[in-house]
């Protein structure tokens, strides 16, 4: 774990990725992917296989163009549908609380970062969702803002985002991190924003943020 871009001392706000960050929970990342290409089917007018079948050619599609990977909101606009019924389908399908629980650790830790840092999510689901999602880990009161796919009708890694958040903290990129799980969507963007970024391998590294951070014992 290593703080890119920018000095800590610069540091004002910390904006957190949610799956697989503040959390980790491989059934419900399966099915947060299976519920939307069952809707993908349906909307294609074709079997689940087939539209499993078109989701995956087209992140192959992009690897073999040499292109960095990409959302699957992103995967879903080119398969031709439109933003607003890709934010309908995960509101109607994901309902945090029937997949996470409270995590006493996290809210702690949370909270001690609260006490020098402002807080702020940054998820490529509906704002909903992200809400419901901290709710459900029994951390939302320690988040300012939350910032999700329908308030850009944009999704990470394109930089609007994280321009929107940022914005809406009224605060310059230089003094934001970034932290996430994935380091071509959640911290190389921000990286070229001028934000800083730290990459984590799940909620375990998250827990250790404070120490890392310097403010243990606040």
């Amino acid at each position: 774990m290593t703080l890119l871009g920018i000095e800590a001392s610069a540091v004002k706000a910390l904006v957190f990725d949610m799956d697989g960050t503040l959390y980790e929970n491989l059934d419900y990342y399966r099915f947060q992917t299976s519920s939307q290409v069952e809707r993908l089917a349906t909307y294609l007018g074709t079997s689940q296989e087939e539209a499993y079948r078109r989701f995956e050619n087209a992140r192959a599609a992009r690897k073999a163009a040499g292109l960095p990977p990409t959302s699957m909101a992103n995967h879903f606009l080119a398969l031709g549908v439109d933003m607003p019924t890709i934010i309908r389908w995960r509101e109607e399908a994901l309902i945090p609380g029937e997949w996470l629980k409270p995590d006493q650790k996290l809210d702690e830790v949370l909270g001690t970062l609260a006490k020098r840092f402002r807080l702020a999510l940054l998820t490529n689901n509906p704002r909903s969702v992200g809400t419901a999602s901290l709710q459900a880990l029994g951390v939302e009161r320690h988040f300012e803002i939350v910032v999700g796919l329908d308030d850009t009708g944009m999704s990470k890694p394109s930089p609007e985002p994280f321009t929107a958040l940022c914005r809406s903290l009224g605060l310059p990129f230089e003094a934001c991190v970034s932290i996430g799980d994935r380091k071509d969507v959640d911290i190389e963007p921000a990286l070229a924003l001028g934000m800083g970024g730290i990459l984590v391998q799940g909620v375990e590294e998250i827990y250790s943020l404070p120490a890392y951070l310097g403010i243990r014992g606040l």
